[in-house]
């Protein structure tokens, strides 16, 4: 009795294989296999197509509702022009042929490959095929890769977006140009981050100001709705996101994120070391000073809320115990008048001794009125002095401060001399531990524990020597520093007040000691440390001054 077939015919066309021509169309494709269903006096069902997705992977619409009518009972004969087009990769297509369309009562036939299931036809040769196949899509996948990395090292963008605040050259589309109302936002954004202004509230701003969030700015551009989410607002991710983007310092940055295999098309993000990073490939939105200092605050975490009523706590991250080193902690103090009202007072106090007590440390207590006027005046000096004298005083600091370096050199060299000369020795006892594990002069157990042993060390004494031999290679020019630094204060001669973004671009970290009496009044040691350098001062112990509610 002849067996009836209900056909359906399956073509697939990914982007790689358009490149090879109209042979592998899905219309010819269609045609071709139409034509053969007919002439056997097949039924034809139905067509199958997957158009643009790669034969590596097998969740594909087309094929995902084929097998679905196989298990229906709707088709029993699958028709594919051959076996690239069903599949490239050898395992799941042999897996497809050999099992699972046998457990189904399904013929497959791959026609310019001559195989057949029903008779077996050349089954030595469909494994070469799925083999051959496999091979392919792994080399077109390994040269694919190739022309990326080649265009990224070439500086040249291949995302779909800009990043926000620049749009596609016209005339270049892997060139970046700048986009002024959004480079505006960028600017404001970090701008607000210089002042110590948490990511959280840069987002409240912008959405507090009806400023659009980047995807509905680019969507508005092009005149269309933002299709992908209902929430159209900024938040403190995006904010972050955008103030790591190296982008807006003229840095293509790419290569960061990329699949799992040439088979599992899974996006996953890339170590920073594999990150291809090329400079100076358009016009910056930020300059380096700026972008600086917000890495800066990143780093130290030195971002400041905006408290009710009183604004922002401009020396957050700054301060600290001059005798332990402990952060100093914000405190308001609130003292009655006679008319019933308080009048306020904000100072800082040792983290140490308000955790502790005084048998850690002492208060170290100072007040923020005064702190911020001893600041404001030690600027303006430092400013005023490299105007009168620029020469001697870019002269002085590089001297104190390359006596500062070398010294740090020399002790660094030292410690690399010596951890190069324990790791000749480590290396030395790993290898005499295993002769005399071979001459059975130590027993297995013991063998093990002296390598572990010497292997931990090795590892850390490597590590040790890495880190010094880096910091070694990244020592900069110091006169170059100090006439940066002396080019950079020279702008504050007539600073009228102190804010957050002054403090951050110019002090490192402030120093505060206790109140001593010298000489029958009170003085409190109070050490400045710039970008660079320190500048030690002594200053008159200030009373209380009164803070406006």
């Amino acid at each position: 009795m002849t067996q009836t077939y209900n056909a359906g015919i399956y073509c697939r066309l990914s982007r790689d294989d358009e490149r090879t021509g109209e042979s592998v169309s899905i219309e010819n494709q269609r045609v071709l296999l139409t034509r053969y269903v007919q002439e056997q006096g097949r039924n034809l069902i139905q067509t199958y197509v997957d158009d643009g997705v790669s034969g590596t992977t097998f969740d594909r619409p087309g094929l995902n509702a084929m097998i679905s009518d196989i298990r229906a009972g709707k088709i029993n004969l699958v028709v594919v022009k051959d076996l690239s087009r069903f599949g490239r990769d050898y395992i799941e297509t042999g897996k497809y042929i050999d099992v699972i369309f046998p457990s189904l009562n399904c013929r497959f036939i791959a026609l310019n490959d001559g195989v057949d299931t029903l008779h077996h036809n050349n089954e030595m040769l469909a494994i070469f095929k799925n083999v051959m196949n496999d091979f392919y899509a792994r080399d077109t996948s390994s040269k694919i890769k190739a022309v990326k990395k080649s265009t990224f090292q070439a500086g040249k963008f291949i995302g779909a977006y800009a990043p926000y605040g620049y749009i596609k050259d016209p005339n270049d589309h892997h060139h970046f140009v700048i986009d002024e109302p959004a480079a505006a936002v960028v600017r404001r954004i970090f701008a607000l981050r210089c002042q110590g202004i948490s990511y959280r509230r840069i987002a409240g701003i912008l959405n507090e100001e009806k400023v659009l969030p980047p995807r509905d700015y680019y969507y508005q551009a092009i005149g269309k709705p933002n299709p992908y989410r209902q929430n159209h607002v900024w938040n403190d991710v995006t904010v972050k996101v955008l103030l790591r983007n190296e982008a807006y310092i003229g840095n293509m940055v790419q290569n960061k994120t990329g699949t799992v295999s040439y088979k599992d098309h899974s996006q996953v993000s890339k170590p920073e070391e594999d990150w291809i990073r090329v400079s100076n490939t358009h016009e910056p939105i930020i300059d380096m000073d700026t972008w600086e200092l917000v890495a800066q605050i990143a780093r130290r975490g030195a971002f400041t809320r905006v408290r009710p009523f009183r604004g922002i706590n401009m020396f957050a991250g700054l301060l600290f115990c001059l005798d332990c080193g402990f952060a100093l902690i914000h405190r308001v103090e609130k003292e009655p008048r006679k008319n019933g009202t308080y009048v306020e007072y904000e100072s800082y106090l040792c983290g140490c001794y308000s955790r502790s007590g005084k048998t850690a440390c002492s208060t170290h207590t100072i007040y923020q009125r005064p702190l911020k006027e001893i600041i404001l005046a030690d600027i303006r000096a430092k400013a005023e002095l490299v105007s009168i004298d620029e020469k001697s005083v870019v002269q002085r600091l590089s001297e104190r401060m390359q006596a500062q370096s070398s010294q740090k050199i020399a002790a660094n060299k030292k410690t690399v001399k010596a951890l190069n000369k324990r790791l000749t020795e480590l290396e030395k006892l790993i290898a005499a531990t295993y002769e005399d594990k071979v001459k059975g002069l130590i027993p297995e157990s013991v063998c093990i524990e002296l390598l572990n042993k010497y292997q931990s060390e090795r590892n850390e004494k490597a590590a040790e020597l890495k880190e010094l031999e880096q910091q070694l290679d990244s020592t900069q020019a110091v006169q170059d520093a100090v006439q940066n630094w002396a080019d950079m204060i020279r702008q504050y001669q007539n600073l009228d007040t102190l804010d957050r973004e002054t403090l951050l671009r110019l002090i490192d970290k402030i120093e505060v000691g206790e109140k001593k009496i010298v000489d029958g009044h009170k003085e409190q040691e109070i050490r400045i440390h710039y970008k660079f350098g320190l500048f030690p001062r002594k200053c008159g112990w200030h009373k209380p001054v009164e803070v406006m509610k």
